[in-house]
């Protein structure tokens, strides 16, 4: 349940319960045949919704067990309607939000593009758009877009199929692309959702705004932005002040530091896109975690859902593997990341000289194969880097792709079952599949039991742990010492008011 903060950047926040937990939504142009007209519907018959469904269209009398209206103001006025979702064309959505007005709904949310994205005419409709809500108190999420999930209440105006591999968490993402949306919830990574919201063009509730709601949200821990623009530089830097003061990591994608991005992004939403080294210089200030494409998104995302609330407490990393070469390639890829490989105390090194065979490098990263004893010997292994003072995070480096053989996932399950026990020693610890192809369900499913963050690909995961090491610094310095970055400020001040 989102709790709206009294007020943000001066002025109160706005409340997005209408429009994203509504207890009744009206579907205008709802249809049987396939597409975003019976998908809605659908959609929330498959969340479970627990709410009242109004289908809206003259051509039927009923749908989907659900009466059927011909318009809005054809529905009995004592049915209170909180959001009502437009799959008409563009040039019909203003008319129908006036018709909404009327009738007092609070929330809305448009499929159709036609807007400021394809230029001036589009753009005169966008702000007639914004203007009927303003006068009208509706909060509106688009045009151009999906629509949005809330996995937790069940509801929605989510315009493709739901995949049946989503499943609900602490995880919320906010996207100016609707396809960015769509990857996500089909990415079958394993971590479960809360909110999926495609913003669109943004013409009503911005960025900014979805921020400060899902900030204030009890049910987010982790959020994830794919932004195109900051219509709103001081609004979204309270937004992530807030984040920072509650431990609440966002993790963003920009794009836009190429010229054909921010072309791309002027013709997909009609937004503006400022300097690339201004809004680098917030993130960094304000613990924004920026990340390069989608895989380091869901990779950073599945380590910090499960290690927000045990960060390392310094940069050091004990890794074990059980191939040589893969310690190669984690030391190579590692290079330049903001984390170490801290060296062995002595005591650990006897120690480790008497478990493992004479042929084996003592080191870290350390190989625990030893004569393939995953049973004993690669636990015991693990319980020395625990003990470890220098040893802030424990990376187990153990591809479980699936397709393995049945006695293979058996033997690899010891290391997962190690994985769990050494977290007990309460640092971080994260296993790492250096092929992203997927992972085994029987060793993901020891991981998780033990909320240990299981990662795909070498290069990616690599970034997850740099960029937990980060995060963790940038809560551990908060505080302590003063940042001077007035001129950052000023800068993002004067882009706001043009």
């Amino acid at each position: 349940m989102a709790i709206p903060l009294p007020v943000s950047h001066g002025r109160p926040m706005k409340d997005l319960t209408p429009l994203l937990n509504p207890k009744c939504i009206a579907v205008v142009g709802a249809s049987e045949r396939f597409g975003a007209g019976s998908l809605v519907i659908e959609n929330l018959q498959t969340l479970g919704f627990s709410g009242k469904i109004i289908p809206i269209n003259p051509r039927y009398k009923e749908l989907y067990g659900y009466p059927c209206y011909p318009s809005l103001s054809q529905v009995p006025e004592e049915m209170v309607i909180d959001c009502v979702a437009i799959l008409l064309s563009y040039q019909q959505v203003n008319t129908v939000l006036e018709e909404a007005g009327r009738r007092r709904v609070r929330g809305a949310w448009a499929f159709a593009s036609g807007f400021a994205e394809t230029g001036a005419e589009g753009a005169r409709l966008q702000e007639e758009l914004r203007r009927i809500c303003a006068s009208n108190g509706i909060q509106f999420c688009g045009p151009n877009c999906v629509g949005y999930a809330n996995l937790q209440d069940r509801v929605g105006t989510y315009s493709a199929p739901i995949s049946p591999t989503l499943r609900k968490g602490g995880v919320s993402a906010v996207a100016q692309s609707g396809s960015v949306i769509l990857a996500l919830a089909n990415s079958n990574r394993g971590m479960g959702f809360n909110y999926l919201i495609s913003s669109g063009n943004e013409a009503v509730v911005d960025l900014a705004d979805y921020l400060e709601y899902l900030v204030a949200d009890e049910r987010t821990e982790v959020i994830l932005a794919f932004i195109e623009t900051i219509r709103r530089p001081r609004a979204f830097i309270a937004a992530c002040r807030g984040a920072a003061d509650l431990g609440k990591p966002i993790i963003a994608l920009k794009v836009g530091k190429s010229e054909i991005a921010r072309q791309a992004a002027r013709s997909h939403t009609g937004a503006l896109t400022g300097a690339d080294g201004i809004q680098e210089a917030l993130f960094k200030k304000w613990g924004v975690i920026r990340v390069d494409d989608l895989d380091q998104l869901l990779e950073t995302a599945e380590v910090l859902v499960r290690c927000r609330n045990r960060l390392p407490k310094g940069n050091g990393v004990g890794a074990i593997a059980v191939s040589g070469g893969e310690i190669g390639l984690i030391s190579d890829l590692a290079e330049g990341l903001s984390f170490r490989f801290a060296p062995l105390s002595p005591e650990a090194q006897k120690e480790l000289r008497r478990k493992l065979p004479s042929f084996t490098a003592i080191g870290n990263p350390l190989d625990g194969w030893g004569s393939g004893d995953l049973e004993e010997t690669y636990p015991a292994c693990l319980e020395v880097l625990a003990r470890e003072e220098g040893v802030h995070l424990i990376m187990i480096s153990q591809d479980s792709p699936p397709g393995m053989a049945e006695k293979q996932v058996n033997q690899y399950a010891h290391v997962a079952r190690a994985a769990v026990k050494a977290a007990a020693c309460g640092k971080p610890v994260v296993a790492l599949s250096h092929i992203s192809g997927g992972l085994d369900p029987t060793i993901r499913g020891i991981l998780a039991g033990g909320n240990i963050p299981f990662l795909q690909g070498t290069r990616e995961g690599l970034w997850a742990v740099h960029h937990l090491m980060k995060y963790a610094e940038f809560q551990r310095n908060r505080g302590k010492e003063e940042i001077a970055q007035e001129a950052v400020e000023f800068a993002a001040e004067k882009k706001e008011k043009g």
